[in-house]
């Protein structure tokens, strides 16, 4: 039986780039930076959250998989979840997050879209 979901996968243009974003603006922690093998243009390079057992794998997005873009594009989603959206919000606007709104209240929670450094839209939510 499955127990835990290991790692969710975003594509990036610029590995560099997007590790400086998750670990510097959404204060996460650099997991692995490794090479996926000698000579590799890309790297194998993860965050997580502080305590978190899920990492966000940060795949370097490239002509070999051109191909599947609007595949990933279609159905990728990644919901971040926080205690307290509104000093979430407060604090990330202040780093330069690009938010697509302002925090909005469901029957389930609230939440908010934003953009990473590479466009990929990110929910932020409390439940």
């Amino acid at each position: 039986m499955i127990k835990r979901v290991g790692t969710v996968s975003i594509f990036v243009a610029d590995q560099d780039r997007a590790k400086a974003f998750y670990t510097e603006k959404l204060g996460m922690e650099l997991i692995a930076d490794d090479e996926l093998w000698p000579g590799a243009d890309s790297r194998w390079l993860s965050v997580a959250p502080a305590g978190a057992e899920t990492q966000i794998v940060l795949y370097k997005f490239d002509e070999n998989w051109e191909h599947y873009r609007s595949t990933f594009q279609q159905s990728q989603s990644l919901t971040l979840q926080c205690d307290d959206i509104s000093e979430t919000y407060r604090i990330y606007k202040e780093r330069g997050v690009e938010f697509l709104g302002e925090p909005e209240t469901q029957f389930w929670g609230t939440f908010v879209m934003m953009k990473d450094c590479e466009g990929n839209t990110l929910i932020l939510v409390q439940v």
